[in-house]
């Protein structure tokens, strides 16, 4: 190895480096999927108290295997009001802990035995259909691949410890830990991954190219280079996004700032937990960010109030209009679940669109009309934006039934938006009647407003079947449909008497049955929701229907 030319000792280490951040990266999107639901319910349960918040940190961590994605999932959801600022700052606590794991790992030395790993996970991978089994296939694979990449980088230091140019650099910043911390800040800042920075160090450790000290300095670096993507990640986001970037920015700044003058007394003190230079520089990375984390659990508030002086609360300041944030994109299934959190959003408006339509066209009230056509305007650009977000969620990082129900909310946008376009409808009929003083009989009124009711009730009712995913909601709002066409076909009828009795005005004719089909076909899309809901989560497809074709 002493004869390696430098050409190829840079390449070897840069080479093993590119394949470990390849086997983060790939580690980190399979435990995304398999824990990524898990993930989400944790960090919704996020909350002021210091503690439990830096559990959901830690454990959300460990499950991506990465805290760049936390902490960007996080300024996502502070971006879209589903965190405070503060809910966010005591989950960055928790990541700095989670983000520790993957040091752990690979200061371990298990010889060859990556091969074996290896080579029986990919072929598992390739040649096994479950998907369960495919993905556990991917993490073992991922974690060989991490292995042999420390071994890579190990045989590129190896050769660096024969020249002096090298030793001298070595003695140099190891005597002068900020020199390292800068250096360590500047790897991770171009990797923007601290694990792999980190990892980097352990592979110096394991060739005996650089001292505990030095060693130290680099990863307390590497924490502070971390937090360059976040910072440019919170440019053009909503001020509380920025304070969370900042925070933890403060964090692992104030952190090396308070090791720093007693890196050599906390090197020694490293040194008692083992022998063994890697592990050794794998356990300084853990206890620096644990005590780290635990330091700031009482000055939560004073490091709040400091991000609110840095970036201001203005007066007004509005809180955002959207579930969503794309920097959720980085957990699929947090991204799809506030995308159907903003479809329900959506929905809820068209039904009170469909309550004011309803006083519109009875009661002739025109108000009431004009509040349907400027909601309506909302309506089809929340609708638009939110199609958009979800085309953006990558099928491949959704797994079983998610990847359904990532196309039927596809649909589902399409049948509120549809939904929206009818009400705007309805709303037009009430304001042609007003003009044109149209005037409907008191019978036609009561059916009116009968079927009003009765489309209300089925759309609301699957509404909330898709808030609560419930199958037994999910039937009802199908039974309330059938019901729906049944008095749709009655009042036809009876006003095809009317008209024929003189009853009922000949201008009215048209408008009256416009609005019966309207309202029908309102229901027809709340049937759709329902049906994409059975269909997807139980399994349950009608003999004899289909889903109807949005008009």
């Amino acid at each position: 190895m002493g004869r390696m030319d430098p050409l190829t000792i840079v390449f070897t280490i840069i080479g093993g480096l590119a394949i470990f951040m390849f086997s983060v990266k790939l580690l980190s999107d399979s435990l995304s999927k398999i824990t990524g639901p898990r993930v989400v319910s944790i960090l919704e349960k996020a909350t002021n108290n210091p503690v439990k918040g830096m559990g959901v940190g830690t454990a959300t961590t460990i499950m991506t295997q990465s805290s760049s994605v936390t902490v960007l999932t996080l300024i996502g959801m502070v971006n879209a009001g589903l965190l405070t600022f503060r809910q966010s700052a005591n989950v960055i606590l928790g990541s700095e802990i989670g983000t520790t794991i993957t040091a752990q790992i690979v200061s371990f030395n298990i010889g060859f035995a990556y091969y074996p790993l290896i080579a029986i996970a990919f072929f598992i991978w390739f040649l096994v259909k479950n998907e369960k089994v495919k993905l556990a296939a991917k993490v073992v694979f991922s974690l060989g691949m991490l292995f042999l990449a420390m071994d890579l980088m190990g045989l590129g230091i190896e050769p660096l410890v024969e020249l002096p140019i090298f030793v001298d650099l070595i003695n140099t910043y190891g005597s002068n830990p900020i020199i390292g911390t800068l250096i360590g800040a500047l790897i991770s800042g171009v990797t923007q991954s601290s694990s792999a920075t980190t990892s980097l160090v352990i592979a110096f450790g394991r060739a005996e190219a650089i001292s505990l000290e030095a060693g130290i300095a680099m990863v307390m670096g590497a924490n502070i280079g971390t937090t360059f993507l976040e910072l440019f990640a919170a440019v053009g986001a909503s001020r509380p996004a920025k304070r969370t970037a900042i925070a933890q920015a403060l964090i692992n700044i104030i952190g090396v700032v308070v090791f720093l003058p007693i890196l050599f007394p906390f090197a020694a003190l490293v040194r008692l937990t083992s022998l063994d230079l890697p592990r050794q520089i794998a356990n300084a990375h853990t206890i620096f960010n644990v005590i780290v984390s635990f330091l700031f659990v009482p000055f939560v508030g004073a490091l709040v109030w400091t991000c609110e002086r840095i970036i201001p609360v203005r007066e007004g300041e509005l809180a955002p209009r959207h579930f969503f944030d794309e920097k959720m994109l980085n957990v699929a299934q947090l991204a799809l679940r506030e995308s159907e959190r903003e479809i329900i959003s959506i929905a809820e408006k068209t039904l009170k669109m469909l309550g004011l339509s309803k006083l519109a066209l009875v009661n002739e009230d025109t108000n009431s009309a004009k509040k349907v056509l400027r909601l309506e305007d909302e309506v089809d650009d929340f609708c638009d934006e939110t199609e958009n977000f979800i085309d953006k969620i990558r099928e491949e990082d959704l797994t079983g039934e998610l990847k359904v129900w990532r196309i039927k909310l596809l649909n589902i946008i399409t049948d509120v938006e549809r939904i929206g376009d009818m009400t705007n409808n309805l709303a037009e009929f009430a304001i042609k009647r007003v003009k044109d003083d149209i005037p409907f009989s008191e019978t036609a009124k009561e059916e009116l407003l009968k079927l009003f009711e009765k489309v209300e009730e089925t759309y609301s009712t699957a509404i909330e079947a898709l808030k609560q995913r419930s199958e037994l909601l999910a039937k009802q709002a199908v039974e309330l449909e059938d019901a729906v066409d049944v008095l749709e076909r009655k009042f036809k009828k009876t006003h095809i008497k009317r008209i024929k009795g003189g009853v009922c005005a000949a201008d009215a004719d048209v408008m009256f049955t416009e609005t019966l089909r309207n309202l029908e076909r309102i229901s027809d899309h709340a049937d759709n929701i329902a049906y994409d809901i059975l269909n997807t989560f139980y399994n349950q497809y009608a003999t004899g229907r289909r889903r109807r074709t949005p008009t």
